[in-house]
């Protein structure tokens, strides 16, 4: 697909530019990949990601690529509060899935966190979070409206970060699609998600992480568990700085199939994402 020579055409120019890099800014490049470790930080940006997945659909014969667009807004609230906004814009190419080749909107995802302004090592937030469907086929996500919490817990004894991110999501109605036997909910939105993380940042501001994903579905009685392993760097493009990652995902376990939705991926997969820092 065409954004992923994008990625890629980009993080070649990353890597390239390296060795022109002046002393003084890997400093500031250093403080600001830390920052980008903490979802709670001051840092306005902007995420694109790219994920690539198999084994869908019938004979695990489908694939899919998605790609995801995520600006994150800050807004001071009060002397000693500040919420950060999250939009999750989501689309989706299918391929070969029980013949269906593809592509569409997903679900777009909100969430308003609200945490303390305080410079601490340790570090919370909490808020409402909202699913929107796309008003496409449920092979691209779920149909359902969803509404819940998400909470952030974080401490970073530097140069480690280790965080969990967790939301409750409730189904607010609509279509739950026509599924089998034993997994008629497949595509709701009454989910628990636990997304525990873990990175680091060295001197010269790589940085590596390591996540999972995991979603309990409460109707299908199922959990979904992607593990995501990945590199990154923070360079500067202009006075602008950028970080680019890439890494691999592994799907532990997954949702089943039904007759109209195409389950979770399996087995191995690739991810690359770009993140535009827009200020604090």
């Amino acid at each position: 697909m065409y954004y992923l020579a994008y990625f890629i055409s980009f993080f070649i120019i990353a890597i390239t530019s390296l060795n022109a890099r002046a002393e003084n800014s890997a400093k500031s490049d250093v403080n600001i990949a830390y920052e980008l470790t903490n979802p709670l930080s001051n840092l306005q940006l902007i995420d694109i990601q790219w994920n690539h997945s198999h084994g869908l659909g019938l004979n695990n014969a489908g694939k899919d690529q998605t790609l995801q667009i995520a600006p994150k807004i800050k807004i001071d609230v009060s002397e000693n509060w500040k919420t950060l906004t999250r939009v999750y814009i989501n689309a989706a190419k299918l391929q070969n899935i029980n013949g269906n080749n593809s592509y569409g909107l997903g679900p777009t995802q909100f969430e308003t966190i609200f945490t303390p302004k305080a410079d601490l090592e340790t570090i919370f937030g909490i808020g409402p979070y909202l699913q929107v469907p796309g008003g496409q086929s449920g092979y691209y996500g779920s149909a359902q409206w969803g509404g819940g919490l998400r909470a952030v817990f974080v401490t970073m004894p530097k140069p480690w970060t280790f965080g969990l991110f967790t939301y409750q999501s409730w189904s607010l109605g609509g279509p739950v699609g026509s599924g089998t036997n034993s997994s008629l909910g497949t595509a709701t939105t009454n989910t628990f998600s636990f997304w525990p993380f873990i990175s680091y940042v060295t001197p010269r501001a790589w940085v590596f992480s390591l996540d999972t994903e995991s979603s309990y579905n409460y109707d299908v009685r199922r959990t979904y568990n992607p593990i995501n392993a990945t590199v990154g760097k923070v360079i500067r493009i202009g006075e602008t700085p950028f970080e680019f990652s890439i890494g691999a995902r592994y799907n532990v376990s997954s949702y089943p199939e039904t007759l109209q939705y195409p389950g979770t991926p399996r087995g191995w997969g690739a991810r690359t994402q770009i993140t535009f820092v827009m200020g604090k």
